[in-house]
């Protein structure tokens, strides 16, 4: 079994937002799993459909959560694929064991290379938001380093001319904001490849 191009497209698009691949040890092969709040059902299942030869017939499924004792149950929605070879590569390319033994992710040294529209839109639609009152787009790239987001922002400017900055949002941890000025240039590049029902996390 091997990815197409727009399965490997779509994954990496995933890994740059919540997407993550699994191992359990070295001498097991890497699974992929998302975890979509409920308002993102649909994108869940947009996921599914792409990977669901890869998935077992409980790859995809739903369950509900509380937030505090006495709060409301909301959805979650699940997606999870077999333990399969064809994740390595990207296990490799996004994930490094540090000082602890802790497999944690990483950004790939070629991302400007990388960087194409159905990626940038999948990475949207995983890990991006739009601000209504700021009218701006932020990019979550909370599990990467200062220097990795330095260099993810870089891409997108070089790649595809969009001004963006870093944004600190709490201790270590970077994002990237697409300033009001630049965001009809990331609707434009992304807007082909999002699907109708997150639309909303570009403004439109």
């Amino acid at each position: 079994m091997k990815l197409n191009y727009l399965q490997i497209q779509i994954m990496h698009g995933l890994l740059l937002g919540d997407g993550h691949i699994y191992k359990k040890n070295n001498n097991n092969n890497p699974s992929f799993t998302q975890t979509f709040g409920q308002h993102s059902e649909l994108f869940a299942k947009y996921v599914y459909e792409n990977f669901k030869e890869f998935c077992t017939p409980k790859g995809f499924y739903s369950y509900k959560v509380q937030s505090g004792l006495n709060s409301p149950f909301y959805q979650r929605f699940i997606v999870r694929t077999r333990s399969l070879i064809v994740f390595q590569e990207f296990y490799d390319m996004y994930y490094i064991t540090n000082n602890l033994g802790k497999n944690i992710k990483k950004l790939p040294l070629d991302i400007e290379n990388l960087l194409t529209p159905i990626i940038l839109a999948n990475f949207v639609m995983s890990d991006g938001n739009y601000h209504k009152t700021k009218h701006i787009i932020r990019l979550c790239t909370n599990n990467f380093t200062k220097e990795e987001v330095q260099s993810l922002s870089t891409a997108i400017l070089k790649k595809y001319n969009i001004q963006n900055s870093l944004e600190h949002v709490r201790k270590e941890q970077y994002i990237i904001r697409i300033r009001k000025t630049e965001v009809y240039k990331l609707q434009d590049i992304v807007k082909p490849h999002i699907i109708p029902s997150m639309l909303y996390r570009i403004g439109l």
